[in-house]
């Protein structure tokens, strides 16, 4: 009998192949984790040697329940893992639920464990089918057994088969998770679970995997200097910034937890990613992993990093090995100079971050810590022993803080992590931190490129921007930043017609044209225009106005505005607070913010004019107040709990960023190249091939959400809803009525007050 994993793939190669792969992530520091991983991987497609499941392999639409592995798969491993861990060990309650999870999303672990010690009468149907799926197997024995002697478990398959020990491995499962209480218990497990499905998923997929390629800190730093030569002025503080940070990683490098506290405009990112090269050189090269708060800000900063690789010899062919970048919009093209990999394996390559550097997400490097979702979680096994860049912190939410303070202090000593956080407006987080930068508050001191001016008194939008036309200057450029998408879209409304460049931007607009709107304005700076905006534009995007005017935010908010003032220093910039109001008479910043944070800023910014020499301390006053006032317990008791007890169905629910279950993506057809790219998707919906349905979608849906607007779902009647292919659209021959070419979809009569 021939027992495949999958089309023409032996099944002991694959289950040997899984065993290779995982072993590789995760290098041997710890013989519990690898003794682990070796029973999981031999054991988790154990429920593939029935004849069920091969009849299955060629014939989908073979239904027999039979021909399910996952489970018997998982018992198997529990009972391995007993007999060589002992009844004492809570390690084979780990490798039955990495087991029994390893095709699917994190679940209760107890789902399919006995109610109680004594009663398995939940699990009677499934106890039957594993023995029949033993019967079954008993007709092959010898041709199984033979593979077992392949990965040392000849034993235990034979006493599996002969005695069937299902119920008392079940019972000592169920008994384990009952008196669990080990709080190490989670990262082993989520490690485990992480090898276990990536070295799956690469097998299945058969992914080559290369070494990642590297540049030692020396060399790179050659190409920082001929990038950045030695010159006077404002970049002579960043030079100095910049070689104090590499000067006290030299210091502390046998720390974990960094901090580089910085003004705005002084060379942060490059800085941080020098100090973690260097971190990462002395701990022996290890993977530098760059987390920021939004896709948009990742692209700079990926461009910023690929620059200074791009004149290395074998960097073009080979780029993906350096450097890669993954968000929802990245386009899967793994570039490696010794493997063409298809769109696929591109795909498992760039999701697994089998690179040297990884610019990505908030979302994907938090919810990859702390969740329960097979896609993040295969890449966890990457972060360990990782050098960590977390670029703006602040910008999470503080209910969450003390939850994201108590998982990086975890994961730097469980993962073997080092975490670098990177910031202008230093939050009450990871207190324990070494400074990198020596007297951070002199720069701070040094630096008055802006003013802020902050009159609390309300203004209508009306008044606003007539007081505005009113105060306008000729020469100088404006930045407005609105609290809403409706109010940004009133005020521009007002001053468009002005005699001067107006320009509108936010996530009214479609991503497309939101990239492209960014180097208008860019280029246009020198005709000093005024633009419209939300809070897009304030964290790393790279603009520099004389003057800007922001809606009354949270304090944290009000400082990254400023930073797109004067930000090279060419002249003294203004930046003015505003409070302004709807017809109800409230605060636009109240349906974004709630009403502590705001009255807080209020309170702090007492109806003065502020130097940017007085910022640091502002802030760090304004953080404490919030975090004293701002309840953060409930979360973090409410998730750490949930790792104690291994309660995934808690965990998967965990996200940095706000879940908007009443909102929906369209897709707006307002060019050619949209038509044709729905037709195209659509052509695609429509072929029968499972497989190369799913390439083709992989290829074209970075492709589909270039033109894709997060709407409240109050609009859905403005649209086309085509569930066959499961899309909503704004036809092309809509376009007049529902999107406008400056300001995106039409929202002007319909209440409400979108963010961002």
């Amino acid at each position: 009998m021939k027992f495949e994993s999958h089309p023409d793939v032996p099944l002991i190669e694959h289950i040997k192949e899984v065993y290779e792969n995982s072993k590789k992530f995760m290098y041997a520091d710890n013989e519990d984790i690898l003794y682990c991983l070796e029973i999981a991987a031999k054991s988790h497609d154990f429920g593939k040697y029935t004849t069920h499941f091969q009849k299955r392999l060629y014939n989908k639409a073979y239904r027999n329940v039979l021909a399910d592995h996952s489970y018997i798969s998982a018992v198997f491993g529990g009972y391995v893992a007993t007999n060589k861990l002992g009844e004492d060990s809570y390690l084979p309650l780990v490798i039955y639920s990495v087991i029994v999870h390893h095709h699917g999303n994190l679940k209760d672990i107890k789902n399919k464990l006995p109610k109680n010690k004594k009663d398995i009468r939940n699990l009677e149907i499934e106890i039957e089918d594993i023995n029949k799926q033993l019967d079954d197997m008993q007709e092959n024995k010898e041709f199984i057994l033979k593979d077992m002697k392949k990965i040392n478990l000849e034993k235990e398959f034979s006493d599996f088969l002969n005695y069937r020990p299902i119920e008392k491995t079940l019972f000592h499962l169920r008994k384990l998770y009952s008196s669990m209480s080990n709080e190490e218990l989670f990262y082993k497990h989520q490690l485990i679970y992480s090898a276990l499905i990536d070295g799956d998923k690469i097998s299945a997929s058969k992914t080559q995997l290369n070494d990642v390629s590297n540049i030692n800190y020396d060399d790179l730093l050659d190409l920082y200097n001929e990038k950045f030569p030695k010159v006077e002025g404002f970049s002579s503080i960043r030079r100095e910034v910049f070689e104090s940070i590499q000067k006290n990683i030299e210091k502390n490098y046998n720390e974990r937890l960094f901090y580089i506290t910085a003004p705005t405009g002084t060379g942060k990112t490059l800085a941080g990613f020098y100090s973690a090269r260097k971190l990462s050189e002395y701990h022996g090269n290890r993977k530098i992993i760059y987390a920021l708060p939004f896709t948009s800000i990742i692209d700079q900063n990926y461009n910023e990093i690929y620059k200074l690789y791009e004149n290395l010899n074998d960097f073009h062919e080979n780029s993906s090995e350096y450097l890669i970048k993954h968000h929802s919009l990245t386009e899967y093209d793994y570039k490696s100079k010794d493997n063409n990999y298809d769109l696929d394996q591109s795909k498992l390559l760039t999701e697994s971050w089998h690179s040297s550097i990884i610019i990505t997400t908030f979302v994907q490097f938090f919810e990859s810590i702390l969740g329960g979702r097979n896609k993040m979680l295969k890449k966890l096994h990457s972060i360990k022993g990782s050098i960590i860049i977390l670029d703006e912190l602040q910008s999470i939410d503080i209910k969450y803080w003390r939850l994201i303070d108590y998982l990086l202090k975890k994961i730097a000593i469980e993962l073997d992590c080092r975490v670098i956080t990177m910031t202008a407006t230093k939050p009450v987080i990871l207190q324990e931190s070494i400074e990198l930068l020596d007297n951070y508050e002199k720069y701070f001191k040094m630096l008055n490129r802006v003013e802020l001016e902050y009159n609390d008194y309300q203004v209508t939008l009306k008044e606003f921007t007539e007081d505005f036309m009113d105060d306008l200057e000729e020469d100088k450029s404006y930045l407005i930043i609105c609290n809403t998408i409706g109010q940004s879209l009133k005020i521009y409304k007002e001053i468009k017609d002005l005699d001067r460049e107006v320009i509108y931007l936010s996530t009214n607009i479609i991503p497309k044209e939101r990239k492209l709107r960014i180097d208008t304005i860019k280029k246009s700076m020198k005709y000093k225009p005024i633009v419209i905006s939300t809070q897009v534009v304030e964290a790393g995007v790279d603009l520099d106005f004389d003057y800007v005017i922001r809606d009354l935010a949270p304090l944290d908010s009000i400082i990254q505005a400023a930073g797109r003032c004067n930000r090279n220093n060419m002249s003294e910039g203004k930046v003015k607070v505003v409070k302004m109001i709807n017809e109800k008479e409230e605060l636009f910043g109240k349906y974004i913010y709630g009403s502590i944070l705001l009255n807080i800023t209020r309170d702090i910014l007492q109806d003065k004019t502020i130097k940017e020499s007085d910022f640091l301390k502002l802030i760090e006053n304004y953080f404490k107040e919030v975090y004293q006032k701002k309840n953060t317990d409930d979360i973090f008791s409410e998730y750490k709990s949930a790792m104690d007890a291994l309660d995934f169905e808690t965990i998967i629910g965990f996200s940095v960023i706000a879940n908007r279950p009443n909102y929906i993506d369209v897709f707006f057809q307002i060019d050619e190249e949209s038509v044709e790219l729905l037709e195209r998707y659509k052509e695609i919906k429509n072929i029968k091939d499972y497989k190369e349905k799913y390439k083709k979608l992989l290829k074209i849906t970075p492709e589909m959400r270039e033109y894709m607007i997060s709407l409240p779902d109050k609009f859905i009647g403005e649209f086309d809803i085509d569930n066959y292919n499961k899309i909503i659209t704004m036809p092309f021959e809509d376009k007049k009525r529902v999107y406008d070419n400056n300001t995106g979809f039409k929202r002007d009569d319909i209440g409400g007050y979108i963010f961002m």
